[in-house]
């Protein structure tokens, strides 16, 4: 047996041995959550379970949680923090980039183009996790817990195409201002459509293409209205989970150390389950290769050149970055800058 294996298993004896200890000693506490759509794997795999049993069962039953969804409750996610500032849910998960309406800072973890793959966006994570935190608190007392990405946001389109392109002129579905960004730096004509209505819009034409999770697509059936799955990584789409500041306040010191452990372990669920669903919502999509978590369908797989890429990266630098930057303002791409840029090598400062 390793050296790191024996500290691995040493680690979770000790953390299962505390929360059993801690368990003992909780008071009855129950929470009113939102959770995210119920069509995502997300929600299936990790978050359901973690919120009607996992709690429940770590504490003894002493912490219970009544989970409802956003499609659920006929919420289209932009909802959420407000929806926590009221009161009227104890705990809330949402889109990031579903608040950029409130303020361009939640963008900063969503920025078309700059975050390739998913260790430099858990970078990008822990190091703007302080920054959303502050405004999250100020504007909805409310408190950060967890931040964790959808799987790779890439293309479905009903029409075919064969590289970047292929996008000038196309009408694409689009979720944040950064992603409308990128889109009209490729030529193609931004549409925003909330997430449960672009299977309707992509059948009825009012979008070509539709941007999405290579598996939260396939979960959605995007693959019954598109026929071309283009793979260009635009970004992560992160998800976070917060909670009620009063209602944070008012638990028992005892449960709020509690559920702070459960929180560690369920966002590292969250980040090991988007990294399985990357290739498997490819498998699903084009109905090659073991598909896990989704349904078979049979889309054309484009694939993604050199060149491609390298177009992105003009378009991320030169449109995307500076202008999230301006609408931001300065001391906002200063802060973005001084952590998240620190971390991947960049920096949003207009020169």
């Amino acid at each position: 047996m390793t050296r790191n294996l024996m500290l691995a298993i040493g680690t979770f004896l000790m953390t299962t041995c505390f929360n059993l200890a801690l368990a003992q000693d909780l008071p009855k506490t129950h929470l009113k959550v939102l959770g995210s759509f119920s069509n995502l794997n997300m929600s299936r795999a990790v978050e359901k379970p973690f919120w009607t049993q996992t709690v429940s069962e770590h504490s003894k039953g002493q912490v219970t949680a009544d989970l409802t969804t956003l499609d659920q409750m006929g919420l289209q996610g932009t909802e959420v923090l407000r929806l926590l500032r009221l009161g009227v849910v104890d705990v809330g998960s949402g889109n990031v980039s579903y608040m950029s309406a409130d303020s361009p800072v939640f963008d900063g973890l969503d920025l078309a183009g700059v975050f390739l793959d998913i260790a430099t966006m858990r970078k990008a994570s822990d190091a703007y996790k302080a920054t959303l935190d502050k405004i999250v608190a100020q504007r909805y007392n409310a408190k950060l817990l967890m931040i964790w990405p959808a799987p790779p946001q890439v293309l479905y389109c009903r029409q075919p195409i064969t590289g970047i392109g292929d996008l000038k002129g196309r009408k694409i579905r689009s979720f944040n201002p950064t992603l409308a960004d990128f889109i009209e730096g490729a030529g193609g004509v931004p549409v925003q459509v909330a997430f449960p209505e672009v299977v309707p819009a992509l059948q009825r034409g009012t979008v070509d293409c539709g941007v999405t999770g290579t598996l939260s697509g396939n979960t959605a059936k995007w693959w019954e209205v598109t026929t071309h799955l283009y793979p260009l990584v635009v970004g992560w789409a992160p998800w976070f989970s917060a909670v009620n500041l009063t209602t944070w306040n008012r638990l028992d010191p005892k449960v709020r150390a509690f559920l702070e452990t459960e929180f560690k372990t369920v966002e590292n669920q969250f980040w090991e389950s988007a990294a399985k669903e990357a290739q498997d919502g490819i498998n699903c999509n084009t109905g090659k290769g073991e598909c896990v978590f989704g349904v078979k369908g049979a889309m054309t797989l484009v694939s993604v050149s050199e060149a491609d890429k390298a177009a992105l990266a003009k378009i991320a630098k030169d449109v995307v970055v500076p202008r999230w930057a301006a609408r931001c303002g300065a001391e906002c791409a200063k802060n973005w800058s001084d952590t998240v840029g620190k971390v991947i090598g960049t920096s949003a400062l207009v020169k």
